[in-house]
């Protein structure tokens, strides 16, 4: 029997992840391949070699057309998922005219401003074209000039973007013009973008597929565990929260992206997460049976790993924070766990005070997920049910899009993806015997964390 199949591309930090899945999420091929190293320089620059972008994707799609050689498997459509906030500058012919800016580097605060910088050290002449990560590959692939593709809002919303109007903002138009630097025709997410060349189609063993727009990573990592409903909870090295509603909600620390036609993905991205508990992750077991153990710890604290926070406070002053001293290491392992825990309930209360619908089952993915610990803390702090999913990740996420890209009808990606029955390994409930201790502990941390709160 014949198998339909979706690619989806991650292109994260540190590799490129790629999946192939039929309509029901299953897994039929998945490989990985590493990007060049983030480099860093005086000016807090942290910046990435595109080329390696291309050279690790065709290398994916090399690996994922092997494993899925034979009869019987058909690929229908690819779709690509980047990290938000990452881009490079390129020339008319599409050739980066510098490395590209990471999400996080530090010259400046927002895209455009480190644009600035970026074309303030080029000795060429303008026009001068910005490029997000996902046009970028699929020039590459398409064989299109990079200048002639479109963007999704989603990968574009960073710079400035009218959603209900799909457009950038005058602020944004007016900036770039400043720079005579061109943005990237915007399109929704699940709009085609291009076809596979003819080349890299006989190149990987498929047809000349269509190449759909894709949503930023975290937009898809929350599609991967829960389609398009309910509330999903990525923790990686850091945390990033979504919420399914029908508004366009934003804050100072958050905002949303339009999921089409007519649902919003609300949410934002904490410093804080796995970092925050790195030293303890090579005997995490252990000390996770400690901590249970020992019991709601005596102090709150907020594990800060480096100074600034993005959401849900919005600082870039904020540092570490922590009530007093702990009477030892276990009683520290467990006041983190519980500090990722609180500041999770209070993301969602600032989400579902803003009209986001908070569901009454929180999904997770990422590594944090396979802490038993941290889930049955996190559901006892919340008062929520917390399911841990089978299989997820941004690859997979990009990959139900494709699928969802393919059989809507009017660009309505939300009901096909509504559709698809997501996989659960485990759950968590609250425990009654824990509530009143750590509701206590939860009112110390919004005392401890009051004066940054959005």
């Amino acid at each position: 029997m014949s198998a339909n199949l979706f690619i989806g591309i991650d292109i994260a930090t540190e590799n490129v992840r790629a999946v192939a899945i039929d309509a029901t999420a299953t897994v039929y091929a998945r490989t990985s391949w590493p990007l060049a190293k983030v480099a860093t320089a005086g000016d807090k620059r942290l910046t990435q070699d595109p080329k390696s972008w291309v050279i690790a994707v065709e290398n994916v799609l090399t690996q994922i057309g092997e494993q899925l050689k034979g009869d019987g498997k058909n690929v229908k459509a690819l779709s690509i998922s980047a990290t938000s906030g990452t881009f490079v500058i390129t020339d008319q012919s599409g050739s980066p005219l510098a490395d590209a800016a990471m999400y996080n580097d530090g010259r400046s605060n927002s895209i455009l401003g480190r644009g600035e910088k970026i074309i303030q050290q080029l000795n060429t002449a303008p026009p001068y074209y910005l490029a997000n990560t996902p046009e970028f590959v699929i020039a590459h692939l398409s064989n299109t000039p990079v200048i002639n593709l479109q963007s999704d809002t989603s990968h574009g919303l960073k710079i400035g973007v009218d959603l209900e109007n799909v457009k950038y903002t005058d602020h944004a138009l007016t900036e770039a013009a400043r720079l005579n630097l061109t943005l990237p025709k915007l399109t929704l997410p699940g709009s085609k973008i291009a076809n596979l060349s003819d080349k890299f189609a006989s190149q990987f063993g498929f047809d000349q597929i269509p190449i759909y727009a894709g949503m930023t990573d975290g937009c898809t990592a929350q599609i991967s565990a829960a389609g398009a409903s309910g509330c999903v909870t990525s923790l990686g090295t850091t945390m990033v929260i979504k919420a399914v509603g029908r508004e366009n909600i934003k804050g100072a620390s958050f905002y949303s992206h339009l999921l089409p036609k007519d649902s919003f993905l609300a949410g934002g991205a904490s410093n804080i997460g796995g970092i925050s508990y790195q030293k303890y992750l090579p005997d995490i077991d252990n000390w996770s049976l400690k901590a249970e153990q020992f019991g709601t710890a005596n102090i709150v604290c907020y594990p800060l790993p480096a100074v600034g926070e993005r959401f849900p406070f919005l600082s870039p002053n904020m540092t570490a924070l922590q009530s007093g001293s702990a009477s030892n290491e276990v009683e520290q392992f467990r006041a983190i766990m519980e500090a990722i825990a609180f500041t999770e309930r209070y993301s969602y209360e600032l989400l579902g005070n803003a009209g986001a619908q908070v569901s009454d089952q929180i999904a997770t993915v990422g590594g944090g997920g396979r802490s038993d610990l941290l889930s049955q803390i996190r559901a006892t702090v919340m008062g929520k049910k917390v399911s841990i999913m089978a299989d997820s990740g941004s690859d997979i996420g990009a990959a139900l899009l494709a699928y969802a890209a393919t059989y809507s009808l009017d660009n309505d990606l939300a009901t096909p993806l509504s559709q698809i029955k997501i996989a659960q390994t485990k759950s968590f409930t609250p425990k009654a015997d824990q509530v009143a201790a750590l509701e206590r502990n939860y009112q110390r941390f919004l005392q401890l964390t009051a004066e940054y709160k959005s």
